[in-house]
């Protein structure tokens, strides 16, 4: 999404994935989507390529629109989180304290 994170940031994200494989057994990083979703551009193509990801779901499980809902929300959440000024230098600051 063209966004230059902070190494604060970058860190954290990192530790959430470590977390989540030793947790989960899953390295996400290694998933088949993981590298189209890196590559992404905006929030938009992004959402593409999770909506895309839910057609499994929508034909087992019929309509995805909560689904949908929940991950436009989620992804718009995220997006300006990392893309805020604001929580940029908070994590900034946190993480310098330590």
């Amino acid at each position: 999404m063209s966004v230059h994170s902070s190494p604060e940031l970058t860190s954290l994200f990192e530790a959430a994935l470590n977390e989540f494989q030793k947790r989960a057994g899953t390295n996400l990083a290694q998933h088949q989507i993981f590298d189209k979703l890196v590559a992404c551009r905006s929030m938009q193509s992004v959402l593409d390529i999770l909506q895309e990801q839910t057609k499994l779901l929508r034909t087992s499980q019929g309509d995805d629109t909560t689904l949908m809902k929940w991950i436009k929300r989620t992804v718009h959440v995220l997006h300006s989180l990392s893309t805020s000024y604001m929580v940029v230098t908070g994590v900034s600051s946190v993480c310098g304290s330590f």
